[in-house]
């Protein structure tokens, strides 16, 4: 069941509050339209109703997708320094439904379930078109280092983020992208082969995966958003 409350939120523009709708949970198999919106930029999107300006009413929900095997804390990027207290809770929330704490078929379910944290619309986003793509997220983080290691200068972690943005054929395409979601013109080409290669030589790529996968956050930036 997708559900949905009202709550206030300050307009970035005139800073005013206004009352809007927004989601508490999405059921992404009984509302595709829901997921769909999430990908185009609509969902959430509302004009305020005191100067006009359209902008996206920030993620707080749990996201549950079970035929593509994906439970989603998804949260406002300000709670993104406390990721670890947010982590726990999202997974203290999946164990008493899904996991440790369930049992019978919701055990069985949880299962089938990859446990995921995301803090802001791009870091959300990224993960389903990642997973649409058939791709690890694990090994998607792994890249991303290896790709910014060989970068002359890169851009401050928090201000802008590394994501994948596009997973068309061969070659994907990651930018750099704001963290409110607006993407900036700056894109990054990544072979789809340079994944293969790092789930080829799991030994050589063994520590770098642990230290990015560790836990429900998978986010190569997670340790550098805290300072």
């Amino acid at each position: 069941m997708s559900i949905f409350q009202r709550v206030h939120a300050e307009c970035p523009n005139c800073g005013e509050q206004a009352a809007f709708e927004a989601f508490v949970s999405i059921n992404a198999d009984r509302r595709p339209d829901l997921r769909a919106a999430i990908l185009d930029g609509s969902f959430q999107r509302y004009p305020c109703p005191h100067c006009g300006i359209t902008f996206r009413v920030e993620p707080e929900f749990t996201y549950i997708d079970y035929g593509r095997g994906q439970y989603i804390g998804a949260w406002p990027i300000r709670h993104r320094e406390a990721w670890a207290e947010w982590a726990a809770q999202t997974q203290g929330a999946f164990d008493r439904a899904f996991g440790a704490l369930a049992t019978g078929a919701a055990r069985e379910l949880g299962d089938t379930l990859r446990l995921r944290v995301t803090f802001g619309w791009p870091a959300l986003i990224e993960k389903l078109v990642a997973q649409e793509a058939g791709i690890d997220d694990t090994t998607l983080e792994v890249a991303k280092v290896a790709i910014v290691s060989r970068l002359e200068q890169a851009p401050l972690p928090g201000r802008e983020e590394l994501r994948l943005v596009q997973a068309d054929g061969e070659e994907l395409t990651l930018g750099w992208v704001r963290a409110e979601g607006h993407r900036l013109g700056k894109c990054l080409s990544l072979p789809r082969a340079l994944l293969d290669d790092i789930e080829r030589e799991p030994a050589a790529w063994q520590g770098l995966r642990e230290q990015v996968g560790e836990g429900a956050l998978v986010d190569f930036q997670r340790e550098m958003l805290v300072a």
